[in-house]
């Protein structure tokens, strides 16, 4: 089963799953940043980031969710 390379924002490694194809990868971040922002309950900071970016087996980006938070210049 191929080797997904999941890298989230503050972790220096990444984190490696296998799993059946880019679709379940794809899935399986998209799942995992929902439940991290439910786990937050309402404590994300003002100005922050939630990154992770998806790799293959190859190094190929998969692809990347960033949810970002800031607040507007007065």
């Amino acid at each position: 089963m191929p080797v997904y390379a999941f890298k989230w924002t503050g972790e220096e490694a990444a984190t490696k799953v296998e799993l059946p194809d880019e679709h379940a990868a794809w899935s399986q971040a998209v799942i995992t940043t929902g439940q991290m922002l439910r786990e937050m309950d309402g404590t994300f900071p003002k100005i922050g980031a939630l990154e992770v970016e998806v790799r293959d087996e190859s190094g190929r980006s998969i692809g990347w969710i960033s949810v970002k938070t800031g607040q507007e210049p007065h």
